[in-house]
């Protein structure tokens, strides 16, 4: 123990409650009180604090994050400010009853507030008209606490039950409430009970009945050790140190403790009354603390030299029983954010453990000049020069006499070489986003999501579904740092690249049990690509091997389809679809379809139709079984007949650009195409990947674009224009043109399911004509529009599009009608002459 230090308190607000929060660069400390002032102090400054007087009543709160800093107020206001220039940016959010606590989570995207009111909100910092709102409380909330990997937040309630909440999507779920462990208080009592989670997010500190600071483990919600005997009456709050290696606790005695987390020993005590608020500055060996007078110390150099310091680049482990990790200081890496002038933080892109987290995506070539004058030479547009002469114009620029062409030949090949390498598509996981606030999307799908976050020496892997009656969210702690992920209703596949000369893994595991969950690890060689079906397991390697696994683990093909990288792949059932580059450098892509299952080949080598200037963003099969593309274009295609070889072709099924939503910073993240409908994620405001918390998913219809100008034109019919005009009939057209290609994808499935005509089904059989029926109606109507306005023509070639007898009966009465006698004809002569087909 050492001697109590003699400090001179600063005197920032009134008698009555106080609060403060360090900057993250611990450059400002803030506090808040009750005069209704927000003071920012400079630290290691002598200087007269900077004031801010906004709230009307008591302010009970105050948080940071990297740019900004948030209060609430009793008057039942939180108000965003900036850090830079002290200004109020927003007022977040204003309800009738006090907010006593508000916090940031860790990107500083979401502010999560709670109060007297039992509904906890969160609040986006760059929209606050995004507001997620948590299910109501019993009673009011006292404290509130993100996770330090923002998938989860916890609150205290007056009445003593903590709650977490998992916030990995927009609809929060709860998935544990603890009762009876902290004591029931009033919300204006000084007792803290919040949820304080270590640095590392394994366990969470909280004040228990018998005065108490406990550990509860994040993984089995069990307590696990006690920071015991160390204060003779309630904690008023308490705080880890930034690596986790000691815990500060205020009491109503008198006290300030200072404990080892790994031997819950005190190692420091100080004597100071009335401490309401203590927080360690993020970047020295300091504490701050607050008290019931409006003064506020600073105790410099808390922890004696001779003991390791509270802040550095190594975070030790969470104080657990059976901790392989006690004892050990788990290697803290640098947390991706925006760069500040402190150096504290790189900017986001400049990875560390030899993990480039721009490598998912690479750059995108469309952008900017994508030919290299790395010679300073200027670009040369022919590769082979002119032999006839020197000043050729294929060379670009004249070249003077005695120049060495033969290394004008090598760079132009290397500049060939680099035009080639550039023209190819970069490898990629269907549903999967880059790195951001360390955080990212692994797999995203009409099934649910996958997503990990970075943690010290491993990551957190969150698996949750759409439908939640289905399987339960799980998590599970990551050492491998899987970088590709599939997930279906049955299990998830996971996979580590292996870049960097590491060996590649891959890692199957079923919902809900780790019993028949299985991994193989490949020695020098990277996994490109993986896939998952209800069948099949499949991976594609650098080495262009193809291997297929059941979901027990037992192989059942391997083969090499060709040299050409691959970009991507997907399965359903026994079916996989590989797509690479092709081989001649034209930047275009290839794909086959194989039946692993009968080791039968569909399609070999056929063209993907996406515009050069395009890319391919995703890869899936449909509910039906189908294989679909979505572009960066925004267009969503579907093949079809693709179980007949030289017969494939791709068909538009939505132009997501020409739907006529007019707005340009609009895009869509593909889910999936379930019964017949587009399942996706909009993004708003130019964001490229979903962000997390996931948005709600949102259908969109099928709307083949035949017309370049259809989507507007409908949109026009629908609001009320001539419902006989030429918009009336373009969406007629589109709706037999998409009925059509529906019926023929079903038509294929059934065929090949049940080997030909002979094998169908009553049930199919009946679907198929109730289908055909319905594209008869919609011809019906097009005749009747055609006879209408005296469009002979059309009125003929729409007759010998009916399927169906009563179809034919029904357009003779319509020709009829309109006294179209040459049309009544030739449709009973279209009715003698099919007249054995319909029997």
């Amino acid at each position: 123990m050492t001697t109590q230090q003699v400090v001179v308190p600063k005197y920032a607000h009134t008698p009555g409650l106080t609060r403060l929060a360090y900057s993250v660069d611990g450059r400002s400390l803030l506090t808040v009180g009750s005069n209704r002032l927000i003071r920012k102090f400079t630290v290691d400054s002598e200087d007269e604090p900077y004031s801010i007087e906004h709230h009307e009543n008591d302010i009970l709160g105050v948080a940071t994050s990297r740019t900004h800093f948030a209060t609430c107020s009793e008057d039942g206001t939180a108000t965003l400010f900036s850090m830079r220039t002290n200004e109020m940016e927003n007022m977040l959010v204003r309800q009738s009853l006090p907010i006593r606590d508000i916090t940031f989570s860790p990107d500083g995207q979401w502010v999560a507030v709670a109060g007297d009111e039992t509904m906890v909100k969160l609040i986006n910092t760059s929209d606050i008209t995004r507001i997620i709102t948590l299910p109501a409380h019993r009673q009011g909330v006292k404290h509130v606490s993100f996770h330090p990997n923002g998938a989860l937040l916890a609150t205290s309630s007056i009445d003593g039950a903590i709650r977490v909440f998992s916030i990995s999507s927009e609809e929060p779920e709860l998935i544990k409430m603890i009762e009876g462990l902290t004591p029931s208080v009033e919300s204006s009592q000084e007792t803290s009970t919040k949820v304080a989670w270590h640095p590392d997010g394994r366990a969470f500190a909280t004040q228990n009945k018998t005065r108490d600071i406990i550990t509860v483990s994040r993984a089995t919600w069990n307590i696990e050790r006690s920071f015991a005997s160390g204060h003779m009456g309630p904690i008023n709050d308490f705080a880890w140190s930034p690596n986790g290696a000691y815990l500060a606790t205020a009491g109503s005695d008198g006290k300030i403790l200072v404990w080892d987390t790994q031997t819950q020993n005190i190692v420091e005590k100080h004597s100071y009354k009335n401490v309401l608020s203590v927080q360690w500055n993020p970047t020295q060996n300091s504490l701050s603390f607050t008290t019931n007078q409006g003064q506020m110390y600073t105790l410099p150099n808390i922890i004696p030299e001779k003991l390791d310091p509270p802040v550095g680049r190594s975070i030790y482990p969470s104080p657990l029983i059976r901790d392989p990790d006690a004892g050990d200081a788990v290697r803290l890496r640098q947390p991706t954010g925006e760069s500040d002038t402190s150096g504290l933080s790189k900017p986001y892109g400049q990875i560390k453990m030899g993990r480039d987290r721009q490598v998912e995506y690479g750059s995108d070539v469309g952008e900017g000049n994508w030919i290299d004058d790395d010679d300073g030479a200027g670009y040369i547009p022919d590769l082979v020069p002119d032999n006839d002469s020197v000043d050729s114009p294929g060379w670009g620029r004249k070249r003077p006499l005695g120049h060495d062409f033969a290394d004008d030949f090598a760079n132009n090949k290397r500049r060939f070489l680099t035009v080639i390498k550039k023209m190819q598509h970069e490898a990629f996981q269907p549903g999967s986003t880059p790195w951001k606030n360390g955080r990212r999307y692994l797999a995203l799908n009409s099934v649910g999501y996958i997503w990990t976050v970075e943690q010290d020496m491993h990551n957190t892997v969150t698996v949750s579904f759409f439908d939640r009656g289905l399987n339960r969210e799980y998590h599970f702690t990551d050492h491998f740092l899987y970088d590709k992920a599939c997930l279906t209703e049955e299990a998830a596949l996971f996979a580590s690249s292996g870049s960097d000369g590491q060996n590649s893994r891959i890692f199957v595991r079923e919902h809900g049990s780790l019993q028949d969950s299985w991994d193989l690890t490949f020695h020098g060689e990277t996994v490109s690509s993986i896939a998952l079906s209800a069948t099949t397991v499949v991976v594609c390697s650098s080495r262009g091997y193809v291997r297929v696994f059941n979901l027990q683990g037992s192989p059942i093909r391997i083969y090499r389809q060709s040299t050409n990288a691959v970009v991507s792949c997907a399965s359903w059932q026994d079916f996989v679809m590989i797509v690479r580059n092709q081989g001649d450098g034209s930047g275009g892509l290839i794909y086959s379809i194989e039946n692993v299952k009968y080791d039968e080949t569909f399609q070999k080598n056929d063209v993907v139709d996406i515009p050069f200037e395009s890319r391919l963003n995703s890869l899936f099969f449909s509910d039906d079984g189908d294989p679909c593309i979505y572009d960066s274009d925004g267009v969503l295609l579907i093949l079809m007949h693709w179980r007949s070889p030289l017969q494939a072709k791709w068909v538009p099924l939505l132009d997501t650009k020409a739907m006529g939503r007019n707005n340009p910073d609009e895009s869509f993240w593909p889910l999936g195409v379930q019964e017949s409908k587009f399942h996706c994620i909009i993004l708003k405001g130019g964001e490229k990947y979903p962000y997390i918390p996931l948005p709600i998913s949102s259908e969109l219809d099928i709307s083949m674009p035949i017309y370049p100008a259809y989507s507007k034109l409908k949109e026009a019919a629908t609001e009320g224009s001539d419902q006989n005009g030429p918009t009336d009939t373009m969406k007629l057209e589109e709706k037999y043109l998409r009925e059509t290609v529906l019926l023929q994808l079903y038509k294929d499935a059934a065929l090949a399911a049940s080997g030909g005509d002979d094998g169908l089904e009553d049930d199919q059989k009946d679907e198929m004509s109730k289908r055909e029926l319905s594209i008869d109606k919609t011809i019906l109507q097009l005749l009747q529009i055609a006879c209408r306005t005296g469009q002979h023509g059309k009125a003929y070639g729409l007759v010998g599009m009916i399927h169906k007898e009563q179809a034919l009966q029904a357009a003779n009465k319509i020709a009829q009608r309109y006294e179209m006698i040459s049309l009544a004809e030739k449709i009973n002569r279209e009715l003698e002459k099919r007249a054995g087909d319909f029997l």
